[in-house]
């Protein structure tokens, strides 16, 4: 009997300082993504997401979790790829330092930036929660875990 692929748990932050989302931004295919990664066995959320931030951000900085925000299958069955995506709302102790900071894994190729979060660009993945995003920003994120399922489209 085939084994069929585990599902991946993902931690998508949701960051916004001065009106601007922290996002990152891959160069060789021209889109924003939220900054995040994979939770690794063993860990809590909290936990992995701290991991996360400083491999992406850099040691030193540090996430204040605030809340769990979203919850979204992600599902390609062509691909293998099944994951549940947490998005979690926080923040971090540094700003401008992280403008076009280059991702470790990645170099030149893809680095954070900061977006206005009243003019998100149409090339923000996953796109349907864009406007959601912004419709929550709006109202101060009074809700937590919400259930925003699939969301095909990206």
């Amino acid at each position: 009997m085939e084994e069929k692929p585990r599902i991946k748990i993902r931690l998508r932050m949701v960051i916004v300082k001065n009106g601007k989302l922290l996002v990152t931004y891959d160069s060789e295919e021209d889109y924003y993504y939220y900054i995040g990664g994979k939770l690794e066995y063993g860990e809590t959320v909290l936990e992995g997401t701290q991991r996360e931030i400083k491999e992406e951000l850099g040691e030193d900085v540090k996430l204040n979790f605030r809340k769990i925000l979203y919850i979204r299958d992600f599902l390609q069955p062509e691909k293998d790829e099944h994951s549940l995506e947490l998005f979690i709302l926080g923040d971090v102790n540094k700003y401008e330092e992280l403008e076009h900071y280059p991702d470790p894994e990645h170099g030149d190729k893809k680095w954070s930036t900061w977006l206005d979060i009243n003019k998100l660009p149409d090339n923000l993945f996953p796109k349907p929660l864009t406007k959601k995003l912004q419709e929550d920003f709006e109202e101060g994120f009074i809700n937590s875990g919400e259930y925003v399922g699939r969301m095909d489209g990206e």
